[in-house]
């Protein structure tokens, strides 16, 4: 996946500004591909370029003009020639499985807390997907066939947190009774 891609589909779905793209970014496709609020103004500078994404300034009086995106027919034939290309599978880079790998070279407590700060992590998210999805089904956005599958990617991400959080919950419970 690129960068590029995240932009013009998030773009279909909705016109915006700069601002109102890093933050629907951060709320939904940045759970999953991430990206700095720089990179992305940088990639929607790339993207007008190559005419795949435009814009309409807006004046505003006392602050700076705006500039509201849109995606370009040219912008949704690449993102269409890019769906069907095949998408290659990541693979997972996390710390915390190295650490519980070579676990028996710390003390217990140490993993433990790893641990409950992980869980936190990981609950803190599940809470936060579930307050996107209360909110989705109480605005109406389930109605709107554009949300479904954005909705489906938003399930997984619920899905995998539950499935950390288990994970977690079974790793307390081996080191609890192996010493």
């Amino acid at each position: 996946m690129s960068l590029k891609h995240a932009i013009i589909a998030l773009l279909d779905l909705e016109e915006g500004t700069g601002y109102d793209l890093v933050k629907r970014f951060n709320s939904s496709v940045g759970h999953f591909w991430s990206s700095t609020h720089q990179q992305v103004y940088q990639e929607l500078a790339r993207l007008t370029d190559q005419g795949w994404v435009a814009f309409t300034q807006v004046e505003q009086v006392g602050k700076p003009d705006k500039k509201i995106y849109r995606v370009t027919p040219q912008g949704m034939a690449e993102l269409r020639e890019w769906l069907l290309k095949p998408a290659k599978s990541l693979k997972a880079k996390d710390p915390l499985l190295v650490k519980i790998f070579a676990g028996r070279h710390t003390s217990r407590e140490a993993l433990l807390e790893e641990l409950a700060r992980h869980e936190r992590e990981h609950l803190d998210t599940l809470e936060g997907y579930e307050r996107i999805e209360i909110g989705l089904r109480r605005s109406g956005a389930m109605e709107d066939k554009r949300y479904l599958l954005p909705y489906m990617t938003m399930r997984l991400g619920i899905r995998i947190e539950k499935a950390y959080l288990d994970w977690v919950d079974e790793v307390r419970d081996a080191l609890r009774t192996h010493d």
